[in-house]
């Protein structure tokens, strides 16, 4: 009688989607990427900010370190960078942050790559100035930076 099994029909529907998800999964991881780099760099602005801020409150200087290596977790695929806010007189530690490990740390404003293991250039004096400097990241094509001006104005240049 008649054999069981796919029809021509049923196996290029198939076909075709699977094709389908394969072309749309790379635009789509690409555009989640920047999109988890602009938030990051946002985040980043914020917390520079709230470093000034914080430093003109309780009348002491604050400088912000972010690290070039990776920090990661054999345990799980997330892998992160980390920078941190901290006094500069105690060396206690403010605030902590983490960016995503994919991302290329730049200094200063013709983009040369960071390669001693971090970058500490930052730094919040009590009256709201600032020692100014750029921090900027790179995902892809684009270097995305955050520019911190002698009078302590945080400000994203792309």
């Amino acid at each position: 009688m008649y054999n069981k099994g796919y029809t021509l029909l049923e196996l290029l529907t198939v076909v075709t989607i699977i094709s389908l998800l394969v072309i749309i999964s790379p635009i789509s991881r690409s555009a989640y990427r920047i999109m988890e780099t602009l938030i990051t760099v946002q985040n980043m602005k914020m917390d520079f900010r709230w470093a000034r801020y914080k430093a003109i409150d309780e009348n002491r200087e604050l400088r912000i370190r972010i690290y070039r290596d990776a920090h990661c977790n054999h345990n799980s695929r997330a892998c992160t960078k980390d920078y941190m806010i901290y006094d500069v007189e105690s060396l206690k530690v403010v605030k902590k942050g983490n960016y995503p490990g994919y991302l290329i740390l730049y200094k200063n404003l013709n983009a040369k790559k960071v390669t001693a293991n971090y970058y500490e250039r930052i730094k919040f004096r009590y009256d709201g100035t600032a020692l100014h400097g750029t921090v900027g990241l790179k995902y892809g094509n684009n270097i995305y930076k955050i520019v911190v001006s002698q009078l302590g104005r945080v400000r994203v240049v792309k």
